[in-house]
């Protein structure tokens, strides 16, 4: 007589639906028990102070970006304590004479307009706050003048961490005298950093989506002059070079893992330095742009 290989089951048969149920709620019970973990370590995170000059270094690096320079060190500070409407009548006019995509990019021209009282204004804004920081800025320029350029920022309240939303502001495509009157605190007379600073403060949402889309842009135009650059290598070179047998760079590897969170698939072992390049390319790049639609210029 033939016995069957599998006993039989002598309990109830589980309910499929009920054990999907089960599985679902204790996934969601995972996922709220790992939100509450990122943000009590959010929380500590935030509430560790970096480095003073660290707010110094983030700012002086868009400024350097946008053109402003160790030149414009007090006359950077004397525009930004102007009435707001008045100053940045003055910019958005440079911004439109010249056609800058970024707002920042008018302040020199803007400075130039004005004229040298801004030099006396913006020593005048150094004293008057100079309680706001750490140390006296016109010392530390003579060490470190795109770090004390950035720090101007500060006198307004720029923390290192607020870096999409500040950069918002001056990337802002529509009407941003019309979003600094929209916040409703902002009188006629209040300096043109403050008046940045409560926008930032009041539109960050808003804004800060604005500069995280600015500073993508910004990446995949430095990505575009990479891959244009390695293209005009020889061809020989960059089939049959010495470079292929090296080991990985720190940028290629963080680029794997990058591809690989965005496929959730991991990518095969590749091994030397010239096959990795190769992996990445057939993955499609980096996919920050492709999957943000970031043109690349």
């Amino acid at each position: 007589m033939p016995h069957s290989v599998i006993p039989p089951y002598a309990g109830p048969i589980p309910d499929p639906s009920s054990r999907l149920d089960s599985l679902i709620a204790d996934a969601r019970a995972d996922l709220a028990a790992a939100e509450i973990a990122v943000d009590a370590a959010s929380a500590v995170i935030e509430a560790i102070e970096p480095h003073p000059h660290a707010h110094g270094h983030t700012a002086g690096e868009d400024c350097t970006y946008a053109g402003i320079g160790a030149d414009h060190f007090l006359p950077l500070a004397g525009l930004l304590s102007q009435p707001w409407r008045a100053a940045l009548d003055v910019i958005v006019m440079a911004q439109k004479q010249q056609n800058f995509d970024y707002l920042l990019k008018a302040f020199p021209a803007a400075i130039a307009d004005v004229g040298d009282t801004l030099i006396d204004d913006g020593a005048d804004l150094l004293d008057a706050r100079s309680d706001r920081l750490e140390q006296d800025l016109s010392e530390l320029f003579e060490r470190k003048p795109i770090v004390a350029l950035g720090l101007i920022w500060r006198l307004f309240g720029f923390h290192r961490r607020d870096r999409d939303p500040w950069v918002g502001i001056f990337a802002f495509r529509s009407d941003l005298p019309a979003l600094i009157v929209s916040t409703g605190m902002i009188a006629e007379d209040t300096m043109l950093g403050d008046a940045l600073a409560a926008t930032v403060t009041a539109c960050r949402p808003l804004l800060a989506e604005v500069g995280k889309e600015e500073l993508c842009r910004r990446a995949a135009r430095r990505d575009a002059e990479r891959q244009a650059s390695w293209a005009e290598v020889p061809e020989a070179y960059r089939q049959r070079g010495s470079w292929r047998g090296w080991a990985p760079t720190k940028r290629q590897r963080h680029l794997m893992q990058r591809i690989e969170a965005a496929r959730c698939l991991p990518m095969a072992a590749t091994g030397r330095r010239g096959d990795t390049s190769d992996g990445i390319t057939r993955a499609g790049g980096n996919p920050r742009f492709a999957l943000t639609g970031v043109e690349k210029l």
